[in-house]
């Protein structure tokens, strides 16, 4: 896949839609995205594709960097692009119709150590975040490979610099989560006796202040008219509309929703019972009245006959457990639908009703630490993100702008 020409990834990916039944219409449509790629690389005088020649593209196409979401039909495209990536990368199209995972490679001098290594941490993280470092480990050895890096103890501090300094294009975030994952690897490396120093000391530090952004929050009545936008006369409307309201009522996020089973359900005392997918810290909430309520519409009709242990199944064959990202894509529809406001850069996923539902509490004067105990935070500290965005608390601290003369003006 490395050397594959883009005309032949373009051929071998419509190919892989014909084989997972995708409609015509819909394969025109992406294969128009893919054509105008293809246009740019030759103007460009490129045939091999690249994930930089891919990043560029996307910025002169759709903004996806500067002003993402503001290109006509910015969805349409990015989604038809992200599947090219995505089979470029995998050799594989996740589908509607197929239940595919990403399976991530390693390859070169690093395979063996990296597959060691996730063994190694696997043991005590969760899935959530050790596919996350699959990711960034496997960015990594497509650069080594690419610098014909021939064996662990060649690494260096060049090396190092150069691969963070590459990843520039990501967000600070996601570039600072690539250095800590780096340096937990390159530490694994040293403790093994895999390097001749200890590299973990030499990858550069990224700063990136979690405390430093702004919670993406709506309004009650935004959030009240994002979900009397549902359409709950039917199935999907059903299961959408009771995903939400653990969102927006209890700040469940989209892993323990999408991971809800029957035996989380204690209908007795009405209680929900989890262990966070995050955090791994078993928590249990009340099973509010429209809660229980919307859970018992879908489960009686709305839910495919399935004996599937989740809750939450796709509105489609196969019949399995939703994922994070379609519920993502299920209150950014609704999002859409109810005509919120979302500027630039504000989030509108299942996160954004987490946030909502903090801000709501704050306004109505609830102490910090029963809302860390609601959100099932470890510590307050956490919390106190929300304090940003508290305007009620935040105006009564506001101190009032001293008087200036007419004179003090003009000097």
């Amino acid at each position: 896949m490395l050397q594959m020409t883009i005309a032949e990834l373009i051929s071998s990916a419509r190919e892989q839609l014909n084989t997972y039944g995708y409609s015509e219409g819909g394969i025109m449509g992406f294969t128009r995205v893919w054509e105008r790629f293809r246009i740019y690389a030759d103007i460009n005088e490129l045939t091999v594709y690249t994930e930089e020649l891919m990043m560029a593209f996307m910025e002169e196409y759709c903004h996806h960097f500067s002003a993402p979401g503001t290109a006509p039909s910015y969805d349409e495209k990015m989604r038809a692009l992200n599947k090219l990536d995505e089979f470029y990368k995998y050799n594989m199209i996740s589908s509607k119709r197929l239940h595919c995972r990403k399976k991530y490679l390693f390859y070169g001098c690093l395979e063996k150590s990296v597959k060691s290594y996730l063994t190694y941490r696997g043991e005590s993280i969760s899935e959530a975040r050790l596919q996350s470092i699959k990711l960034y480990l496997e960015r990594f050895c497509k650069y080594t490979v690419e610098l014909n890096i021939s064996s662990a103890s060649e690494l260096s501090l060049t090396h190092l610099s150069d691969f963070i300094e590459s990843c520039s294009i990501y967000t600070v975030s996601t570039v600072a989560s690539t250095a800590c994952c780096l340096r937990g690897y390159l530490s694994y490396l040293w403790s093994n006796g895999l390097t001749k120093v200890d590299l973990s000391y030499s990858v550069p530090k990224i700063h990136c202040r979690k405390d430093s952004e702004i919670p993406s929050a709506y309004s009650k009545d935004e959030v009240n008219h994002l979900l009397e936008c549902v359409d709950r006369t039917n199935p999907k409307g059903k299961r959408d509309y009771a995903m939400m309201l653990l969102a927006a009522r209890l700040g469940l996020r989209s892993s323990d929703i999408c991971g809800l089973q029957f035996t989380s359900i204690d209908w007795a005392l009405n209680q929900i019972h989890i262990v966070q997918q995050k955090t791994q810290v078993p928590t249990c909430l009340p099973l509010l009245t429209d809660v229980g309520e919307a859970l018992i519409s879908y489960l009686r009709n709305g839910r495919p006959d399935s004996s599937e242990t989740h809750i939450f199944l796709r509105d489609c064959p196969p019949f399995i457990r939703i994922n994070e990202g379609s519920l993502y894509n299920v209150v950014d529809k609704y999002m859409k639908r109810a005509k919120i406001s979302i500027p630039s850069g504000k989030k509108h996923g299942p996160h954004a009703l987490r946030h909502s539902l903090s801000s709501l509490l704050l306004e109505n004067n609830v102490p910090l630490p029963v809302i860390s105990d609601i959100l099932s935070h470890k510590s307050t500290e956490t919390t106190k993100i929300y304090l940003k965005i508290a305007e009620k608390q935040l105006l009564e601290c506001s101190l009032p702008v001293p008087p200036i003369s007419r004179m003090e003006v003009v000097k």
